[in-house]
């Protein structure tokens, strides 16, 4: 094992700077203070700002990992006697279906193969299809194969449609990271965490609200006492929390905010991860690793790569990881052909350039 800390090469938990750590380590406060009130009216502040949403969306912060966001918005964004339309073409894509069956709440899939992405006209039809549809939820970045959603041209869909709908996107290995800026959507949830993109700490995650969505989650039945956005909404607005938060990770995602801010925002952001993404995959063209998702439609961070001949998922992995780096598995139906390499997080770009020789040496490695 090297003596340096493991790199990260999974798509979350994303590596984090020292500053950011280092904020983890400001000292206990208790959540009914009026220091945390300050801390939480500038984080809610603070992302809408930062994700060129200011103005249009309030951000609603709630402990834990992006899928409680995800669900949060999910049950908060349908009403009684109403259903949802799901964008699937991923394990996210599946994880919202299966949040709607546990809540019981009506849903209508639009499907396609996980390496492609999800067309528009396919929503606009269901759309037509089902009057009694009050969101549509698509996923931006499908992590499960590093495959990117025309999010931009779905919300147009649903910004035209008569119903009502509400656009939800999971945008949670989205935000910070990929081209398209959500200014130019036309979402009404956007949801995200405070590591991957953003560079904090696992363990707090948001959505972002737009007017309208405000409204309808004060007109959405309580399903779930945890997660219901309205608790959220009459509390954070008073700078309060209907439950305790986690107070040292907040204090993470504050200063990493601030660090994206003085490194340039979303645009200094999103070159950087165009920068890693051209770096490593010229070395996987360089070894010879087959992508498996076509060079258009892949996002800034994870790349899906057939395994090498002769060599398993555990074996490369254990070799990478002796060398400092931590690689992820294939999901679902990928699992045993296939393994992912996401350069998320605070990554040197040294140790990115030494990958191709740790990889090259681990897949030999693995070979004998």
């Amino acid at each position: 094992m090297m003596d340096e800390e493991l790199i990260l090469l999974n798509p979350g938990p994303a590596c984090t700077s020292k500053r950011v750590k280092d904020a983890l380590l400001r000292g206990d406060l208790c959540h009914r203070e009026p220091e945390f009130t300050e801390l939480l009216f500038r984080i809610r502040e603070a992302l809408p700002r930062s994700l060129n949403l200011g103005g249009t969306h309030e951000a609603l912060l709630v402990t834990g990992s992006g899928t409680a966001a995800m669900e949060m918005a999910v049950i908060s964004s349908v009403r009684r006697g109403r259903g949802v339309i799901i964008v699937n073409n991923g394990v996210y894509g599946d994880r919202m279906i299966r949040i709607a069956k546990a809540h019981g709440i009506p849903y209508h899939e639009v499907r396609s193969e996980w390496t492609v992405p999800a067309d528009p006209r396919a929503v606009e039809a269901a759309l037509a299809e089902h009057a009694d549809v009050d969101a549509v939820v698509c996923v931006h970045h499908e992590t499960t194969t590093g495959l990117i959603n025309p999010i931009k041209e779905i919300g147009e869909v649903v910004a035209a449609q008569a119903h009502g709908a509400l656009f939800v996107i999971d945008a949670i290995s989205g935000t910070a990271i990929e081209d398209q800026d959500l200014s130019e959507v036309k979402a009404d949830v956007v949801c995200g965490t405070a590591n991957k993109g953003l560079h904090g700490q696992p363990g707090m995650s948001f959505i972002l609200c737009s007017e309208r969505s405000i409204e309808r989650i004060q007109e959405v039945p309580e399903r779930s006492l945890y997660l219901n956005a309205a608790s959220y909404l009459k509390g954070q607005r008073k700078g309060d929390v209907p439950f305790t938060p986690a107070v040292q990770v907040c204090y993470a995602l504050d200063e990493a905010i601030k660090e994206y801010e003085e490194a340039g925002g979303f645009a200094a952001r999103t070159k950087l991860y165009r920068e890693r993404a051209a770096l490593v995959r010229g070395q996987f063209e360089r070894l010879g690793l087959r992508i498996l998702v076509d060079e258009r439609f892949r996002s800034n961070t994870v790349t899906m790569l057939h395994l090498p001949e002769s060599v398993t998922y555990a074996s490369l992995h254990d070799e990478l990881k002796k060398r400092g780096y931590v690689i992820y598995a294939g999901q679902g139906q990928l699992s045993r052909d296939f393994f992912r390499i996401c350069t998320m997080g605070e990554i040197p770009w040294h140790q990115l350039e030494r990958l191709e020789d740790a990889l090259r040496e681990s897949i030999e490695a693995a070979r004998g």
